[in-house]
């Protein structure tokens, strides 16, 4: 991992939830020693953030602000030449033998795969190296294989981030003559990886897969969970991620 990337993951680690809010009570708490109002109260938001960030009613709305793209139909008719599949983690990332797709990245190689079978449409799948470990396009491709009897046309596995996705992906695509791209990955990834791939010179279907629905239609989704709190932490990083990239554009 480079310096750059060294440094988001810092950030991201010290920022976003669960550390971000507790390193927030912490100060609280070091503040009350001189201010006691003013820290007990920054403590008890901190906490109280926390607490709601980890409901599935505040999570899935965080969500949904992020996931603005609707899922595409499967039998849809595509004006696209190509579905093109970003990573999304791998298990066992460290040793090759037994590196394996994440939740994430399954869910869209489940995806892409449907709508490959309903379209015709060849596959480039999309994910290098951040870490040791191997890349993560060809555990994509051995899965794509093993799991749904596929397989990819084009491997991108040299880039390390939604921007790189697309640049590399863009450069393999030009080689064959493709421009027009069914765009398969996270729901609150969309936003950001359309704003990359379009920057990149491609035409772009959105094709959004993990989906949030709303909560709030009983008691337990008011109730805290672990599950509920990764994806308030994967909406913030995104809302971060769009924030970011548009002050960088205004530059």
């Amino acid at each position: 991992m480079d310096a750059e990337h060294a440094l988001r993951a810092i950030l991201r680690a010290l920022i976003l939830p669960p550390t971000g809010p507790i390193l927030l009570a912490g100060a609280g708490l070091w503040l009350g020693c001189r201010r006691a109002v003013l820290g007990r109260w920054l403590a008890g938001v901190a906490l109280a953030l926390l607490l709601l960030l980890s409901t599935p009613v505040v999570a899935s709305r965080l969500a949904g602000l992020v996931a603005v793209y609707p899922p595409m139909p499967v039998a849809a008719p595509l004006a696209a030449d190509v579905i093109v599949v970003l990573g999304g983690g791998l298990r066992g990332a460290v040793d090759p033998a037994t590196a394996a797709p994440g939740p994430a990245t399954l869910e869209r190689l489940a995806g892409a795969a449907a709508i490959a079978r309903a379209s015709g449409l060849p596959l480039l799948l999309s994910g290098g190296r951040l870490e040791s470990g191997p890349a993560e396009a060809p555990v994509m491709q051995a899965a794509l294989r093993a799991s749904f009897g596929l397989e990819a046309r084009f491997i991108e596995a040299t880039s390390r981030d939604t921007h790189e996705n697309a640049l590399h992906s863009a450069r393999i695509l030009a080689l064959a003559g493709l421009h027009r791209v069914v765009l398969v990955t996270s729901a609150v990834h969309m936003p950001r990886a359309v704003a990359e791939f379009r920057a990149a010179g491609l035409e772009v279907m959105p094709a959004p897969v993990a989906t949030t629905g709303a909560g709030g239609g009983d008691l337990s989704d008011w109730l805290p969970r672990a599950s509920a709190l990764e994806t308030s932490y994967g909406a913030l990083y995104e809302c971060g991620g769009l924030l970011v990239a548009r002050l960088a554009a205004r530059r």
